[in-house]
Formats: C-alpha cells, structure tokens, sequence
C-alpha cells in the first residue's frame, strides 16, 4: 500500500474566525507550512502530503455572503496548491438555494472538490428523522447535498458534538436512506465538554457507509473504535486551525503502541487512518507523496 499522509479536516481563513473567533487568520501558506513540518511517524520522519480543506465555518453562517464568495478564498488557495490541497465545500440549507448548490459541479473541475460538508449546529437545522416534524421537514434542506454526493461520486461530512442537532445517533436514519454515500461524522461528535463519541461508534458499528472522524477525540475513545468498527474506519482529521496539525495526529498513531497504550495496530493499519482510507473516499491520487 502507498503510505501517503492525508489530513482529511482543516479551515483556512484570513482574517479572524468571525464566529469562533479563533485567528488572527490562517492562511494558505499557514497550512502548506504546517504540512511541511517534520513528524515522528512510528520512528520514522514525515510530512502530510495532501490536505482536503474548508474555509471559514464562520462566514457561511452569517448570511452576508453568497456560496461562491463564502468559498472563494479557499478555492483560490486550492488552486494555488493543487497537487496537494483538495476542497471540502460547506453548504448551508438554510441560506442557500440549491441552484447555489449545484454549482459545485464546477468546482470539481477547477478546485479540486472531493467532499460536501454538512454543519447543522452552526446552520440550526436537525437531521431527517423518523418524526412527521421537524425530523422529516428537513428532507427538503439536507436531502438535496445527499443527491450530490451520490452524482459526483464523493463523501459528505457531517459536524456532530452538540446537542440537539449535531448527536451522532441522528445520523443513523439518512445512512440508511443514502447507503451508497460515505459519511464522516466529523470529530465523532467529541469536540465538546461531553463527548458522544461512543455514539458515533455505534453508528458506525451497524453502517457500513459511516467512517469516524479523528479530531478532539480522546485516547481511550480511539482505542475503543479500532475494537469496535476496525482502523479502516477511522479517518485523520486535525481541525487545524485551531487544533495543531502534531497533536491531533499524534493522538492516532499511538494507536500503533501496544496495550494500554494503544491497541498494537500494525504499521498498514495506521497508515489506513492517517491516509488510506480517505484517499480511496475521495479518489485522491497518492502514487508520489510529497514530502515522504
């Protein structure tokens, strides 16, 4: 297998995160740099080869800007970067139309786009669930980047951690409604005081279409989606910026020490988390990595 480093969740932006707030800025450059910075892998020093990367979460909320200018600068440093940087478009049901949607067709021609991602606690909408209201009411808002995904062949990526509308067990119905469109659930909905982490692995568990996004996730709860759902699906996400690049990856290559450390994950499997498995997601070429 190619041992090619991928990080699969990361935002660049720059001027300051006007919703987070987090910044002054990370730019482009910030995050080839980042990229670039020499990593202990199992003894052995690497680099992250390619990135799949989103703008500001921020600016697609505020209702101030159209799709294409909310993804502008990402898709300009994309483009720039092209044989490492890859798009993950954020799409916001409750500002944009689907007419705005559809011109990521596009950008899979000029802007490298190989993911759509969904953030229903930043854009205040649930999931599509069993209930007459609002669960099914919001098929008309999600259900159309759904049918994205499946035309173009790419995974969708779905923000969870918050309650109520970003639990990872809300997922588990339109899995089951798109069975052929891979789902990430981003940071297995640990990015908060309470984790749902263990949710997520149980999502993950009885789906053979959902994978586990990596970001803020404790040890202990990697250790326990490798047991419970195997490294195959579980996917390297940093969330950089704000998280570090380092650290977060880190957290998953102890996967590779032995127990109670880790789990004694062969050097194969980490590689699959850390690279394999979302390069075969989003057909991402890895014949030559960069900065091996």
């Amino acid at each position: 297998m190619s041992r090619i480093i991928i990080d699969s969740h990361n935002h660049i932006i720059n001027h300051r995160e006007p919703v987070w707030g987090w910044g002054p800025r990370f730019t482009g450059e910030d995050l080839i740099a980042t990229m670039d910075r020499d990593y202990d892998v199992m003894g052995e020093t690497r680099h992250v080869s390619k990135a799949v990367t989103m703008g500001s979460l921020g600016i697609t909320a505020l209702g101030d800007f159209t799709m294409a200018e909310a993804h502008q600068y990402v898709r300009e440093c994309v483009q720039k970067h092209s044989d490492r940087l890859y798009l993950n478009a954020v799409y916001n049901p409750r500002i944009w139309s689907v007419e705005e949607l559809n011109q990521v067709d596009q950008w899979v021609e000029d802007s490298n786009l190989v993911m759509l991602k969904l953030h229903p606690t930043m854009h205040n909408f649930l999931l599509p669930m069993g209930n007459p209201y609002p669960g099914r009411a919001t098929t008309k808002l999600v259900f159309p980047l759904f049918e994205k995904a499946r035309q173009l062949g790419i995974p969708v990526m779905i923000h969870m951690g918050e309650p109520p509308h970003s639990n990872p067990s809300s997922i588990d119905p339109i899995a089951r409604e798109f069975p052929d469109v891979p789902i990430i659930i981003a940071h297995s909905g640990a990015n908060n005081e309470i984790s749902y982490a263990l949710a997520a692995t149980i999502v993950a568990r009885h789906n053979d279409n959902v994978y586990l996004g990596s970001s803020w996730v404790q040890p202990l709860d990697l250790c326990e989606m490798y047991y419970a759902v195997g490294a195959s699906k579980i996917i390297f996400e940093s969330d950089c910026a704000p998280q570090s690049m380092g650290h977060q990856m880190r957290q998953v290559i102890n996967l590779h020490l032995p127990p109670p450390l880790g789990v004694g994950a062969t050097k194969d499997e980490v590689y699959d988390v850390i690279g394999g498995t979302i390069a075969r997601l989003c057909k991402i070429p890895v014949d030559e990595p960069v900065g091996a």
